[in-house]
């Protein structure tokens, strides 16, 4: 990936002196100020967009195949995680403070990064890429903001307002909670018998991103095991609004063309679920669903992540008639 430029940067949140990490992935020949060819990664609830969508196994990340096919591609960690500013609640006991860093300052954080690329591109708007919480985040601040978004895609997502989640299914009473590498493999792995771990999950991948994910913490040596702190904000949110029915957006509010696309087992946001979320999506001028099989909710960083990576590309580059 020697043709690709790599930009990092701080830029201020509006909130005080709190910084959010941004990077930035195009080729040397990369024709910027396109809106169909400017994208930003949104990541989940627990790990980075840093080590997410950057995460690099047999050679390259979805960041570097969207780059390398010309995009100008920008990645922001919210408030709270990975290279980003962390809120003063992150330095005290995690009992100290209720739940921080909910969709709602996600959203914010969104903004203010939209209109960062916006501005140093001399773009009217640009295209958005959410994954797991990072849909919640894109399709609340699309909803709102559809004059400043070319196309949205959708990855791993539903409303969220019924069943068990794995992160959590009480009331969070702390700022943060506390995650080591055991319980996100267990997590990831849930549901899956030996013969389909071992045909949809590369183990050296595993392991190495497990460590990565980890170490986006940078307190996390500070135990034994090393572990992540994540912000309890989205399961708050979870539990206490989408769960009895208080949506975080009306998905009828977006109007730009949008992609829904899903893991065949994913049993966090299920394609049941995503295609809840396809259906309520009734005033895009395009809209698509899409199902990879053999993937769950990780379908980026398993076996068939090149299907995933082709379907979201095709649906960034496709020419629509609107």
């Amino acid at each position: 990936m020697n043709n690709l430029i790599v930009e990092e940067f701080m830029v201020p949140s509006g909130d005080h002196d709190l910084r959010i990490f941004m990077r930035n992935k195009r080729r040397t020949d990369a024709k910027l100020g396109r809106p169909d060819r400017t994208l930003l990664f949104v990541h989940g609830a627990t790990y980075p967009s840093s080590v997410t969508f950057d995460f690099v196994a047999g050679g390259y990340s979805w960041m570097d195949t969207l780059a390398q096919a010309g995009f100008d591609c920008w990645l922001m960690d919210i408030r709270g995680y990975g290279r980003s500013g962390r809120p003063a609640e992150m330095e005290q006991a995690a009992d100290a403070n209720g739940p921080i860093v909910h969709t709602d300052v996600a959203v914010a954080d969104l903004d203010a990064m939209v209109e960062h690329i916006l501005a140093k591109r001399g773009l009217e708007k640009l295209q958005l890429l959410g994954y797991s919480w990072g849909t919640l985040i894109t399709g609340a601040y699309t909803a709102k903001n559809n004059n400043k978004v070319e196309r949205l895609a959708l990855y791993g997502t539903s409303m969220l307002n019924s069943g068990a989640s794995l992160i959590g299914n009480d009331r969070p009473t702390a700022a943060y909670r506390l995650v080591d590498a055991q319980s996100i493999k267990i997590r990831w792995e849930h549901g899956l018998n030996p013969a389909e771990i071992a045909d949809i999950i590369v183990a050296d991948w595993q392991r190495e991103w497990l460590d990565q994910a980890i170490a986006s913490d940078p307190r996390s040596g500070e135990h034994n095991p090393p572990l992540l702190r994540a912000p309890t904000g989205v399961v708050d949110d979870k539990v206490s609004r989408w769960s009895r029915g208080f949506f975080q957006y009306d998905p009828a509010e977006i109007t730009v063309p949008t992609l829904v696309i899903v893991g065949e087992k994913d049993i966090e946001t299920t394609p049941e679920g995503a295609l809840t979320v396809y259906h309520k999506l009734i005033n895009t001028p395009h809209r698509r669903y899409t199902i990879i099989g053999k993937t769950t909710h990780s379908a980026l960083l398993e076996r068939r992540r090149d299907q995933l990576f082709r379907a979201a590309q095709s649906f960034l580059e496709e020419d629509f008639e609107i």
